[in-house]
């Protein structure tokens, strides 16, 4: 794909198909739940040491991510999704002229690549948490009705978007538009594709070696290539388990290993068929998924949110992990 950018000339730009952008776009949604798988085995392996980064999962990729798509933009004009496809951002000055990104472009795309997600996964979450059968009790009733009315505002803007977007795909596919989606339109932004850069030569680093000119810049140089096309190629591989699960199995092979039970203490074993929070039958039996154990749904929200492991076996834990049980 990166011959097409031979083309490119000061006034005119090569516009990617509809696959590409969609393809680049489909990459870019899977960084995230394959960076919480990592953090998953962490945390199952090492509770008290990975722990923490469960807990701050969000946090932890906002940051990694940051930092991943800070490099792309700087050094190759392009998100690492859309260097991945041998695209790259221009900036449109008008209908057919194209230039190099400002760098208020680049603060731009780098705040719609990485701070935008980042708050659609909060708000997401949030409105999980608060379309339950029953929210926390911990909060106020006006502040639990002011989130309930923040959500249904989201819910209306998230729609207004995606309608917004599919409009814009329609003029970008018709060539109507030169954007091939809203935000882009927002900072003058589109895509185009890139030109073939050129790749270290190894001779030439041999060569310097042995004249002794080789320094340690040449060494930086190395090494950001190598980690570089190292996570390239790690995109590559999540793209083909993406497609082996898929096609070949209906079972994910990036699913977590089945635990290993954990030993019930005594005390649990005295506690059986009774809260080990409140030590009185249950009420509203929530199970929690990273220990097995058996709670009240009062007892064990709260704790859960303060602490953010099991009272029983401080394994790490969230809302998410906990599971309404409906007895006859």
């Amino acid at each position: 794909m990166g011959e097409k950018g031979v083309n490119l000339t000061g006034i005119s730009y090569a516009k990617p198909s509809l696959f590409e952008i969609v393809a680049q776009e489909s990459l870019a949604s899977i960084l995230e739940p394959a960076f919480g798988k990592v953090v998953s085995v962490l945390a199952g392996h090492n509770p008290e040491k990975y722990g923490w980064l469960l807990r701050w999962n969000d946090e932890a990729f906002l940051l990694l991510n940051g930092a991943l798509q800070n490099y792309y933009l700087n050094r190759h004009n392009a998100s690492f999704s859309e260097k991945f496809y041998g695209l790259k951002r221009v900036a449109v000055t008008d209908t057919n002229t194209t230039s190099i990104l400002s760098r208020k472009q680049k603060i731009a795309s780098l705040i719609l690549l990485v701070l935008f997600p980042y708050i659609n996964r909060k708000l997401e979450a949030l409105k999980r948490e608060y379309t339950d059968e029953e929210p926390s009790n911990n909060l106020p009733k006006w502040k639990i009705n002011l989130i309930k009315g923040l959500i249904k505002v989201y819910t209306v803007c998230d729609v207004i978007r995606e309608v917004a977007i599919l409009q814009n795909l329609l003029l970008y596919i018709s060539g109507k538009s030169n954007y091939p989606s809203p935000l882009l339109r927002l900072i003058s932004v589109t895509l185009s594709y890139s030109f073939v850069r050129p790749t270290v030569v190894i001779t030439d680093l041999l060569y310097k070696i042995k004249d002794g000119t080789f320094t340690w810049g040449d060494g930086g140089t190395i090494f950001e290539e190598v980690a570089a096309k190292s996570l390239e190629v790690g995109a590559f591989f999540l793209r083909f388990l993406q497609w082996w699960d898929n096609e070949i199995y209906a079972k994910s092979l990036t699913d977590l290993p089945t635990p290993v039970p954990p030993t019930i203490p005594e005390e649990a074993k005295k506690l059986r068929g009774l809260c080990p929070i409140c030590k009185n039958a249950f009420r509203n039996r929530t199970a929690l998924a990273t220990s097995g154990y058996i709670f009240c749904y009062q007892c064990i929200l709260p704790v859960i949110q303060r602490y953010g492991k099991c009272p029983v076996t401080n394994y790490p834990a969230t809302e998410d992990d906990l599971i309404r049980l409906y007895v006859q």
